[in-house]
């Protein structure tokens, strides 16, 4: 009898350490841009700025009214406890250095997150007034995390 409720209070620890400790990692990828910020949202609420720090800046001159910022190429590794499908996207503003007007853009991917898995999303533009979020391959991604280009943001993890 003794045995039983052992094995059953181990069964027990083994289920609810799975379902408190679940968790997946994501790592999002952006390229380098200008004049753009990048918010990433969870389920339509904002979560992080995806914008790099600034690379160069460029003075107005010209026709240019406001300075152009070129920001370095990012990625962010973010921590994500809840599992099953959830919907990431992206608003990116883009300023026009030349008329000022802001331009936004937008783009979605949905993911199937499961406990211990990780994904690798790059932010990239589709065609010249759209973005995209899409799935990068493990090999595509090492090949990112080892540029030294790209500039790592502080870690995200989901509260």
């Amino acid at each position: 009898m003794k045995k039983t409720y052992t094995t059953f209070l181990f069964f027990l620890l083994g289920v609810f350490s799975t379902s408190i400790f679940a968790q997946s990692t994501v790592y999002f990828f952006i390229k380098s841009t200008g004049n753009l910020t990048t918010t990433i949202k969870q389920n339509g609420k904002d979560i992080f700025d995806m914008t790099g720090p600034i690379k160069k800046t460029i003075k107005p001159s010209g026709n240019m009214q406001l300075p152009f910022n070129q920001y370095a190429p990012c990625y962010r590794k973010c921590i994500f406890k809840n599992e099953g499908k959830i919907l990431f996207s992206t608003e990116c503003k883009h300023i026009n250095a030349v008329n000022g007007k802001i331009s936004t853009m937008a783009g979605e991917i949905q993911l199937n997150l499961t406990s211990g898995s990780t994904y690798y999303v790059s932010i990239t533009n589709k065609g010249l007034n759209d973005m995209q979020l899409k799935n990068l391959t493990e090999k595509e991604a090492e090949k990112l995390l080892k540029n030294k280009k790209y500039v790592a943001l502080p870690e995200y993890i989901e509260q």
